[in-house]
């Protein structure tokens, strides 16, 4: 939450004998703790896939359900989570689910209140439709998801099974 502090300024007019009054507001000096709080960097590189339920982070396992949602905007999606250890926060995301679909682009983690570097919604595009898509529920395809600083990389691979969401 922000704090203002009002700041009275008195302005002499010229032509007037009484001052003019103004309220101005202004943020206060701000200290931080850690300057490179967000480029911290702790622990092995790791890598932890999951997905976001009732705003809590659920940690996906070996062949547990991961739905598939139907965009506001048209298209089918799968949103993936991570949370990443002993690397910085920029770097470059990749990810792919079987041969259904795949995304690749840069992304910069944010620090979550637990204080994990995590991307809170990768959407990965699930590319069939129709009778296609129907028919890939209830079926496991392989996720893999990498997330790369420089030259390291950290990397996952698990089965999951695809169900309606």
């Amino acid at each position: 939450m922000k704090r203002f502090l009002p700041v009275l300024l008195l302005l002499v007019g010229g032509c007037s004998d009484a001052p003019v009054e103004r309220i101005v507001y202004q943020d206060p000096a701000v200290v931080f703790d850690q300057d490179d709080y967000n480029q911290a960097v702790a622990g092995d590189p790791g890598i932890t896939l999951g997905i976001y339920e009732e705003q809590l982070f659920r940690e996906l396992h070996s062949g547990d359900d991961v739905p598939v949602i139907h965009g506001s905007q048209g298209g089918t999606w799968v949103h993936l989570s991570i949370r990443v250890t002993g690397l910085p926060s920029d770097g470059l995301i990749a990810a792919s689910l079987g041969d259904v679909g795949s995304i690749r682009y840069g992304l910069k983690l944010t620090r979550s209140p637990e204080g994990f570097l995590e991307a809170f919604d990768i959407p990965v595009p699930v590319r069939v439709g129709g009778e296609e898509l129907e028919a890939l529920f209830g079926t496991t395809l392989t996720l893999t998801v990498s997330f790369k600083v420089d030259d390291v990389e950290v990397e996952a691979t698990m089965p999951v099974k695809l169900v309606e969401g």
